[in-house]
């Protein structure tokens, strides 16, 4: 881990929330895959930092509980992942954003329904009443570790006999090259919710875990609305990212 920054005694800031940060800075370059890194002791973090043992205990419980780190007794803290990070500013499906970072992905379709849209899926999509949707739900797993789950609402008319083909991949990939369907924007709202108890059991986490909700409406290159999205990624391994500007 990186040596280099400091604990600003004279900041209002408290030190453990000083220091609570420097080691997310530094774990959110962990790039290791499967790999489990071992955090310094206790008494090394006081003595690179100049701060109490209490200190850094303060500074660990946050991150725990976070999810950043897990400790064992007798045998310290340990970070056993990288926290995967979505650019907010691009428009890319999980499963091409996962094989650019080079990791494995799996996807499992829980269910695939033609079903009559519901009046609030309706509106995303400007449906007329009484309109037919596919309603598919997938798990996606990351190497080897339940992240997501995504279940993705698309107007039956554009894309007919939908339920017959493989979701297991790319479905933008799928849209683009089976329907024509040329995806080009995107309207997103992200907030943070917990986990219901059927995602807690999918995802493999606790109830009432905090999640990143993510309610996604896609666009054509003509501007006609083909996706609606509603996802739920772990809190304790996702970050979504912008680069902001003042103009």
């Amino acid at each position: 881990m990186e040596q280099n920054s400091v604990i600003d005694k004279n900041s209002p800031v408290p030190y453990y929330y000083q220091l609570a940060e420097i080691l997310r800075r530094d774990l959110s370059k962990h790039s290791s895959r499967g790999e489990v890194l071992q955090l310094p002791s206790e008494n090394d973090l006081a003595a690179r930092y100049n701060v109490s043992r209490a200190t850094v205990r303060h500074a660990l419980d946050s991150l725990e509980n976070e999810g950043w780190i897990y400790r064992q007794k007798g045998r310290g803290a340990f970070a056993p992942f990288r926290r995967v990070q979505q650019d907010l500013t691009q428009l890319v499906s999980t499963t091409e954003d996962i094989e650019r970072r080079g990791w494995s992905l799996e996807t499992k379709t829980v269910s695939c329904q033609l079903i009559t849209a519901p009046q609030y899926v309706a509106d995303e999509l400007e449906l007329k009443p009484g309109a037919m949707i596919y309603r598919l739900c997938r798990l996606r797993i990351v190497n080897d570790e339940p992240l997501s789950l995504q279940i993705t609402h698309l107007p039956a008319e554009l894309c007919p006999q939908f339920d017959q083909h493989d979701h297991t991949s790319s479905l933008y990939r799928l849209l683009e090259d089976r329907y024509g369907l040329k995806l080009w924007t995107a309207r997103e709202v992200l907030r943070a919710r917990p986990a219901s108890p059927y995602e807690a059991e999918l995802l493999r986490i606790h109830e009432g875990a905090c999640m990143l909700y993510v309610e996604r409406v896609t666009f054509t290159v003509e501007g006609v609305p083909i996706e609606y999205l509603e996802a739920v990624w772990r809190g304790d391994r996702y970050d979504f990212t912008v680069s902001l500007s003042r103009g």
